[in-house]
């Protein structure tokens, strides 16, 4: 069997993973982790200093202060983060250089922020990450508890190190949570004013509602897509071959999405076919996808009306984050980091920039 990749994102809860063919959710950006997850490891820049005197042992990859990150632990992170993320590392090559190295910096700031948690007292209960874990599997992994195991399992990882995970998206949200309590909210002149500044960016992009099929090979696509246009109900095609658990009951509905939510080609595919029109197939990441247009929504300019409480939490979000990414390089700053050369960043001292998804 095989079973979608886990994704928790922490803010209120645990939200339902992203489908398949998407890149990025639907909802608001919210500020949360800087250290964990795919955006992270894809080259997340992070301040770090660089304590060159002292030599690492022949072994390490890195270390914070008294904690020393060996190879084979930074290993271990990684097939975690990989399990939990689905970010693979490249083959080899410059690719595989770049990744090591932001991989080794998101490690070292992960560190230095269990440091903080410490110092703040912020301890998140065993009970709580439980918690977030079971409704990851709820949410996202037909078979419950069994088929949790068997997924840990057949990538050599065990539920502590998931439960490891969460907790540090936790304690960094609590953390944020903490660093930004003070920030005052911007004003209703302020928001207008932005509007009037964006305004031309104010715009509800077109949408299409999809459903998708994802499968494991072009051919078995390929038969699908001409029983779809052959008159058979793609909904029930559905149910019977995708791969992707989060549709599967409900015959492969993604719902109402932008081309910006969705995979560049697949996007591509999606947004020049007409209503009720099939397309595909479309190599993604995930496997073979075809796809049904069930409806199409136009682009449309938005009123200050229908954008002034999504554009007022976005500033506010953006004032916390800049408030968190100036303690964050202070305390990245203080610290005693050293890398092995080989993992050392190219540009370590380079403030955060992420946003995190919500």
């Amino acid at each position: 069997m095989k079973l979608p990749r886990i994704r928790p994102v922490i803010g209120r809860g645990v939200n339902a993973v992203r489908r398949w063919p998407r890149l990025v959710p639907t909802g608001r950006t919210r500020l949360v982790s800087l250290v964990l997850g795919s955006a992270v490891l894809a080259g997340a820049a992070t301040q770090v200093g660089i304590a060159w005197a002292t030599a690492l042992p022949d072994d390490a990859v890195l270390r914070v202060g008294d904690t020393v990150v060996t190879g084979d632990e930074f290993q271990q992170r990684l097939d975690v983060l990989e399990a939990l993320y689905g970010v693979k590392p490249p083959a080899d090559g410059p690719q595989l250089e770049r990744f090591n190295k932001d991989a080794a910096k998101s490690i070292a700031v992960s560190l230095i922020l269990d440091r903080a948690a410490r110092e703040r007292d912020v301890v998140i209960a065993d009970k709580k990450a439980s918690d977030a874990v079971n409704k990851i599997i709820e949410k996202q992994l037909t078979g419950g508890r069994d088929a949790f195991g068997q997924f840990l399992a057949s990538r050599g990882i065990a539920e502590h190190d998931v439960l490891d995970e969460v907790k540090r998206q936790l304690t960094t949200s609590r953390l944020f949570e903490q660093v930004t309590s003070d920030v005052k909210p911007v004003t209703d002149t302020e928001v207008r004013e932005a509007y009037q500044d964006r305004k031309q960016e104010m715009v509800r992009p077109e949408k299409r509602h999809l459903r998708n099929i994802v499968v494991d090979s072009q051919s078995k696509a390929k038969r699908l897509l001409r029983q779809a246009r052959g008159g058979a109900n793609f909904a029930s095609l559905a149910k019977q071959h995708t791969l992707d658990a989060s549709t599967k009951d409900s015959g492969g509905d993604l719902g109402s999405l932008s081309a910006d939510q969705l995979a560049k080609q697949y996007a591509e595919a999606a947004f020049r076919t007409d209503k009720n029109a099939f397309f595909g197939p479309v190599k993604t990441q995930h496997g073979w996808n075809i796809g049904q247009v069930l409806q199409t929504t136009p682009a449309k300019q938005l009123s200050f009306d229908e954008i002034k409480k999504q554009l007022e939490a976005k500033l506010n979000d953006q004032r916390k984050l800049n408030t968190w990414r100036s303690w964050l390089g202070n305390q990245i700053t203080a610290a005693d980091v050293e890398y092995a050369d080989e993992y050392r960043p190219d540009n370590p001292d380079a403030p955060p920039s992420d946003t995190p998804a919500r």
